[in-house]
């Protein structure tokens, strides 16, 4: 098995608590029980992405993916995802705006 995939909920930006990642960060902890997934995921709250417009803005590494406007009902599936070593939530992810 690889490293761990590490998650991190905005927690301390003025925006994504004000929409709920406190509960976005509670609900992936207590997904990765749930799926026994303790080996594979890590959560931690973090501070501010500069995402705010996209928030509550959740960023997983080592795959570098962001997603936004996450809810806790999308928890599940993110921790199943990233779990399994799969790529992205995609419905999720937040685009690259092109240049």
């Amino acid at each position: 098995m690889g490293k761990p995939a590490k998650i991190f909920v905005c927690t301390r930006g003025k925006k994504c608590p004000k929409r709920g990642s406190e509960k976005i960060l509670e609900e992936l902890q207590a997904e990765i029980e749930r799926q026994g997934a303790e080996e594979s995921v890590e959560v931690k709250g973090c501070k501010c992405l500069d995402l705010c417009k996209k928030g509550p803005v959740v960023v997983v590494l080592p795959s570098k993916v962001k997603y936004g406007r996450v809810e806790t009902s999308d928890c599940a599936e993110i921790i199943k995802t990233h779990k399994a070593g799969e790529d992205t939530v995609e419905r999720l992810v937040i685009k690259k705006k092109k240049k």
